[in-house]
């Protein structure tokens, strides 16, 4: 029989992690109970377990860093917890309760509705709508997880692309190889349940509760390969190698697909989540005439330092020096540049930051050339990169094709600069804001190997403007960052130029029946809001009510 508890709410839980140095711990979080009843002034026998909420790095007086937790605790029932600010005895434990397992659903349900893109978008859609039993048919352009990683292993061998299996198409989309960062700055009750579906596909459950939680790129193809093993168990299928070529529409709504190889698939409706790079499929559906409107984009260039520099920089220390390096890990960082205003220079922040990562080629087109960032579970590469992306301008009466116009032409300059092989032209930061040539870059993350090239002369000439200025802030926030950073490529996939209409109803696109989800559809910037941005959509197609978009 199990003892009666009494829950308790701790917020900002602190531990110094000087106090780690020399305790045989591999991970902090699963050894807690002594500072929680330091902190609840109770014995230690008294703490019968603990939910960790959220836990984050507090380095703001470095070198001296502390892990914060937020917890929820249970203690034995006679306990004297001492109560305070921050610290309150609950009458009841808190739920969990995302809502999306116990729908009002809709009568009758869709049965075996078409999802176009394995991304992230189409892949939580998926998922949800097979949950109530849906039983949805999901086309990919590219290969399953397994596959893919095998392409990918033959392009840095041969430096042959292949436009269907790459960085970019396939199972899990441009988020299986992008170090799996699962953190955004939308606030969806949505997120409990995506992190909670990739958990039960055995991603790492600090997940649930880390501030700035990842899962990494070697673990990624696995969860792909799990979630569609759980999709298939509900009912699910999948068709690799397929390419959804346009949309059928009979009495003005979407009633299938149209294949590469003329066949066609019926369905009672479809949902495509294209991803950035599918711009053919894009390019269709705006000749369509589907609603749609130019919106602000990104673009820009990768930065990449030796991991050490940027642990320094942020924790005045190095891991496994300094602090435990399995507890601390590889430090990390987001900048902004907002300059004043007599500079006429557009803000830049970084992006996608991969701290012991390395730089991919992130294209699916011959002759074109853009790069991302990635990074292991165990983030142990020398390196570190991140994108510095600007705001690009944009014609609000257009239609959008000037951004991919743009997009194509700096991709296809970047790869004729890095040698015409998917070698990428580099250029030192320092030279960068000089506007010179510079030294060649001597060691680089990038597999397919690094030359000489001006980053400068290939970005639009704002863009250039904002990165110099940038840079020399940065400088000043992380010491070396441009004296020690290197450019390389450029980071041209970020975001879409076109965001399709919805309907304020059904969330459907302007034609009824074919809903368009996530980064390709102009509604998503990453892993984490393209897959809410999927669960909305399905939400919806399932309850027959629009579902809220929570911030």
């Amino acid at each position: 029989m199990t003892a009666p508890v009494r829950h308790v709410q701790i917020d900002a839980l602190e531990v110094p992690l000087g106090a780690l140095t020399r305790l045989p711990l591999q991970s902090l979080d699963h050894h807690l109970e002594p500072w929680i009843a330091k902190h609840c002034a109770i014995p230690v026998a008294d703490v019968v377990g603990y939910e960790i909420e959220r836990r984050s790095l507090d380095a703001r007086r470095k070198p001296e860093l502390l892990f914060v937790y937020n917890l929820i605790v249970q203690v034995r029932e006679d306990s004297a917890v001492r109560e305070r600010p921050g610290t309150v005895v609950l009458a009841a434990p808190p739920a969990h309760d995302d809502g999306l397992g116990e729908l009002a659903l809709r009568t009758p349900l869709p049965l075996h509705p078409i999802i176009v893109g394995a991304g992230p978008a189409g892949q939580m859609a998926a998922y949800l709508l097979a949950l109530h039993g849906c039983k949805p048919l999901i086309i990919d352009r590219g290969r399953d997880a397994d596959r893919r990683t095998a392409d990918l292993a033959r392009f840095h061998a041969t430096r042959q692309l292949d436009p269907e299996s790459n960085y970019l198409f396939g199972e899990g989309g441009a988020g299986t190889y992008s170090d799996g960062k699962l953190y955004t700055r939308v606030k969806d009750r949505r997120m409990r349940f995506l992190l909670e579906a990739f958990v039960a596909a055995r991603a790492p459950r600090h997940i649930l509760y880390r501030h700035h939680p990842h899962i990494g790129s070697d673990l990624l193809p696995h969860m792909c390969r799990r979630l569609r093993e759980r999709i298939v168990g509900w009912g699910g299928a999948f068709r690799w190698e397929t390419t959804v070529t346009d949309v059928i529409e009979q009495a003005g709504r979407c009633t299938g697909v149209v294949l590469a190889n003329g066949e066609t698939i019926s369905a009672p409706l479809v949902l495509i989540a294209p991803g950035h790079s599918a711009r053919d499929l894009i390019m269709t559906l705006l000749r369509r005439g589907l609603q749609h409107k130019a919106k602000g984009f990104q673009l820009g260039c990768r930065i990449e330092h030796e991991q050490g520099l940027v642990d320094l920089g942020q924790y005045a220390c190095l891991p496994g020096r300094d602090l435990p390096k399995h507890l601390l890990g590889a430090a990390e960082y987001n900048l902004v540049s907002r300059p004043p205003a007599h500079v006429q220079a557009e803000n830049t922040t970084t992006f996608c930051m991969c701290p012991g990562g390395e730089i991919i080629a992130a294209t699916s087109d011959p002759g074109q050339l853009s790069t991302n960032g990635m990074s292991r579970f165990a983030r142990a590469s020398p390196f570190a990169n991140a994108g510095l992306i600007v705001n690009q301008e944009v014609d609000r009466a257009g239609n959008g094709l000037a951004g991919f116009e743009l997009i194509n032409e700096l991709e296809r300059q970047a790869f004729t600069a890095g040698g015409g092989d998917y070698g990428c032209p580099a250029q030192s930061a320092a030279a960068f804001v000089r506007g010179e040539a510079g030294p060649p870059a001597t060691r680089s993350s990038y597999r397919l190997g690094v030359r000489p090239g001006r980053i400068d002369h290939i970005l639009p000439e704002r863009t250039t403007h904002a990165i110099r200025q940038a840079l020399l802030h940065f400088e000043r926030v992380i010491p070396g960052f441009m004296r020690h950073g290197t450019l390389v490529g450029v980071e041209t996939r970020v975001s879409s130029p076109v965001r399709f209409e919805r309907d304020p109803e059904t969330l459907a696109s302007s034609l009824p029946g074919l809903w368009l989800a996530g980064e390709g559809a102009g509604y998503a910037g990453g892993i984490v809001s393209a897959g809410l941005d999927g669960l909305r959509l399905a939400e919806t197609i399932l309850t027959g009510e629009p579902a809220r978009r929570e911030r």
